[in-house]
């Protein structure tokens, strides 16, 4: 992890950066924590990945715009709100008693599922407990984050799983789905033949013939269970695999590149900037430089 605070006389901010890419049913990006200055705002804006802000005190206000659509929802303590990625949000604390809140930041496999689950989506992006207890155990998985930094990532990632597992027993709009095991199956199919066989040069359509299924429909049901299209997701298994060897050897970019599937190394660079905004080499010296 990579931690930063920024602390001044009306306000607190804790964040910190997971740099372990090795799990894939969530992802995690970022967590955090922040007592927020009166008016302090977010937005107009948007987010990369999925947000939940879990309010422990004060009050603000939150924004969403979609598809024409606006919604405002005044917020108080023991609430959170979730931000979905790529829509246009914004969000103010309340300028008498302004929030505090924890957030995290992630994505995955199953992401989408966890939260339709706890009844969060777009259309009702508020989450309300059913009662203290359960609001209470849901945010204090958040608050371990926090006060214990210097966790194992396999400890940060259980910590994550238990949260999602209140917050979907806690959520009044929580709700128990009912499981699809021959769209498990597929799923858990392309993961393996992709761990299997990343570093050739596979496409969307091996994928689909790998389980004998049209390409547009398989493309479509991927997509729909993971919210990520075949072609992102080996995109990101592959870039994953690149921070590995980055961050654990010697090897040159040119290397790396085909280890990862791409005989092209300005194709590898290319990928690898769009996903973490900087180039493999540049990357890895700031990894070095934050484990220094």
């Amino acid at each position: 992890m990579v931690y930063s605070e920024n602390k001044q006389e009306d306000f607190s901010v804790k964040n910190y950066l997971f740099l372990n890419n090795d799990y894939f049913d969530l992802t995690l990006h970022q967590y955090g924590y922040e007592q927020c200055s009166p008016y302090h705002t977010f937005g107009p804006g948007m987010r990369n990945h999925f947000l939940i802000h879990c309010i422990l005190s004060g009050k603000g206000t939150y924004r969403t715009s979609f598809q024409g659509n606006d919604s405002k929802y005044q917020l108080h303590a023991g609430q959170a709100f979730l931000i979905e990625p790529n829509k246009l949000v914004h969000y103010d604390a309340d300028g008498e008693n302004p929030w505090e809140y924890l957030w995290v930041e992630f994505d995955g496999m199953k992401a989408k599922e966890y939260l339709n689950q706890a009844g969060l989506s777009q259309d009702s992006p508020i989450y309300r407990p059913a009662n203290a207890h359960g609001q209470e155990a849901c945010f204090g998985y958040l608050k371990k984050l926090i006060e214990e930094p210097e966790l194992l990532p396999c400890e940060v990632m259980g910590y994550v799983n238990l949260f999602f597992g209140a917050l979907i027993r806690s959520s009044i709009t929580g709700k128990r789905t009912v499981k699809n095991n021959i769209q498990d199956f597929y799923i858990q199919s392309t993961i393996d033949f992709i761990e299997k066989h990343y570093m050739d040069e596979i496409t969307v359509e091996d994928l689909a013939a790998n389980l004998n299924l049209n390409r547009s429909y398989f493309s479509k049901l991927f997509k729909r269970i993971t919210a990520k299209s075949p072609q992102d997701f080996l995109i990101q298994y592959r870039m994953n695999k690149a921070c590995q060897l980055l961050g654990s050897t010697d090897l040159s970019i040119t290397q790396i590149s085909r280890l990862v599937g791409y005989a092209n190394p300005f194709h590898f660079t290319r990928a690898f900037k769009t996903i973490y905004q900087l180039p493999p080499a540049e990357w890895r010296k700031r990894q070095a430089g934050a484990n220094a």
